[in-house]
């Protein structure tokens, strides 16, 4: 009851960004293999060089996150975090929209680009709004409950995934994580009606 605005009015940003990342993690290398190597055999050459592939995909995106979070820290002070990270939010959701769409293995680090900037911002951002908003006494009580909004889209995806996959998404992961990046879009929509203080809340 007693639960801060604006991290009540996260919850929804945060239930689809984790849904998001939870698709991606989970079907990145399947759509890889479908999309650069016309194979959706987990035993066959084409699979395991699309694991390959994404690694080189996931180091890039995370190196990029490591440069962009240091950058990012001027741009937040100086626009707000919430626009920032709705901003970041749809540049991910882009480029794990158009992943699936690529054929070739150098034009995938360019959509990498956009799941480390959204990366490093839900590293950080949430984070930032959040302990703007809530009593520094109770810090600890709600950063708790905040981690329980990963915790909870993650087991929803867990109820979920199986039937969406099969029935809405035929099966084919290149759907997943085109579906995953609409589910970022939709994130960064619901940052347009998150009121983060400017300063931390005053100590009680």
């Amino acid at each position: 009851r007693e639960m801060p605005v604006p991290m009540r009015q996260m919850a929804w940003m945060k239930l689809f960004q984790w849904m998001a990342m939870g698709w991606y993690w989970q079907y990145v290398s399947y759509s890889i293999a479908r999309s650069l190597f016309d194979t959706s055999d987990p035993t066959s050459t084409g699979f395991r060089d699309a694991v390959l592939v994404n690694g080189q995909i996931g180091g890039f995106y995370n190196a990029v996150s490591f440069v962009t979070a240091l950058l990012m820290v001027g741009y937040t002070k100086r626009y707000g975090a919430p626009k920032v990270h709705a901003l970041c939010l749809v540049l991910s959701g882009i480029g794990m929209w158009c992943i699936p769409q690529i054929q070739t293995q150098a034009w995938l680090f360019l959509p990498a680009v956009g799941v480390g900037l959204g990366w490093a911002s839900i590293m950080g951002n949430p984070y930032v709004m959040l302990a703007r908003s809530v009593p520094p006494e109770r810090t600890g009580v709600y950063m708790g409950i905040f981690n329980m909004m990963i915790v909870i889209p993650m087991l929803i995806n867990g109820l979920t995934f199986g039937p969406l996959y099969r029935h809405l998404l035929g099966n084919d992961p290149r759907h997943a994580l085109s579906f995953a990046g609409v589910l970022l879009l939709c994130a960064a929509v619901t940052m347009l009606w998150v009121k983060s203080p400017a300063k931390a809340a005053p100590r009680g």
